[in-house]
């Protein structure tokens, strides 16, 4: 049998992760992403896009307002006996009770050249900041905030015209292995 992977990211940019996951026939058994907000004019409630390809790809999604002291979830996980967690800017820090409920741990898929911009907004900051270059790391989750054991880095070059969106999609699609 395949082995059970969760998958945990909210943002538009985790999307394309997801997909290529699902597409190259691993075995995603739930996602979890940051509940439905009111946003935009209107104040409408938006799903997160990783709740919209969830739902196309027909993968289970659990929306969680919070992990911590959460028995439900981590009675759910416990039962899953899941292989291992990816985890990409999912905006919940994983309590550390959690760590252990994959046989291969948590796996983070983190938007900046670690140790630099750790947390929130790593490819904003890179920008702001006129970095030259930031990349994608790969990491084990530890009970610190992006401060396990980083397993690969890839770097791209950073230029002053660039946007948020322009270095994102760089990032997370065609460009991440190739040359920039």
């Amino acid at each position: 049998m395949a082995n059970k992977i969760i998958f945990m990211g909210t943002p538009l940019f985790c999307v394309p992760i997801l997909k290529s996951l699902h597409q190259n026939g691993y075995n995603i058994v739930t996602t979890y992403t940051q509940p439905s907000q009111k946003s935009h004019r209107g104040q409408k409630v938006n799903k997160s896009p990783i709740q919209d390809i969830s739902e196309i790809l027909n993968i289970e999604c659990r929306t969680p307002k919070n992990l911590k002291n959460n028995d439900e979830e981590y009675k759910f996980l416990k039962e899953l006996d899941a292989d291992l967690a990816i985890v990409c800017a999912y905006g919940q820090i994983i309590p550390k009770n959690f760590l252990n409920l994959t046989k291969k741990g948590f796996v983070n898929i983190h938007a900046s050249i670690l140790p630099y911009w750790r947390g929130a907004a790593p490819i904003q900051r890179s920008i702001m900041n006129l970095d030259n270059e930031t990349g994608i790391s790969i990491m084990k989750i530890n009970e610190k905030l992006d401060c396990g054991p980083v397993c690969s880095i890839h770097k791209i070059h950073l230029n002053r015209i660039q946007n948020f969106q322009d270095v994102s999609e760089k990032l997370f699609t065609r460009d991440l292995f190739g040359n920039d």
